[in-house]
């Protein structure tokens, strides 16, 4: 079975981090019990004048589990006025490939 990889990228006026960060933390309470639900990261750019100022990255053991997950109680959540003031852009993923450093205890003398 392929891990499932969900990043959502989010558009935040620069003033409005704390109504976004409300909102998405009311999501993210319910996602976190959800079954096959396996971990999250929020980011925040370092650079206010970024157009995707948050991007939501989460870890699923399936497509189907995600599509379950996104339930009417997940729907009416998203569907609040609120969020319209935060357009996102999300889509599915799986790993294509991954890289990592060498350690040091990897270096040849």
């Amino acid at each position: 079975m392929t891990d499932i990889i969900f990043i959502n990228c989010f558009e935040v006026p620069v003033g409005r981090e704390d109504a976004f960060l409300a909102l998405w933390a009311e999501i993210d309470d319910y996602m976190l019990k959800k079954p096959g639900f396996q971990w999250r990261k929020l980011h925040r750019s370092l650079d206010s004048t970024t157009r995707l100022r948050y991007v939501n990255v989460a870890g699923w053991e399936s497509a189907e589990l995600f599509d379950a997950a996104h339930d009417g109680e997940f729907r009416r959540m998203q569907s609040q006025r609120q969020w319209q003031e935060f357009p996102a852009l999300p889509s599915l993923y799986t790993v294509e490939k991954e890289t990592h450093a060498a350690s040091p205890s990897d270096a040849v003398l």
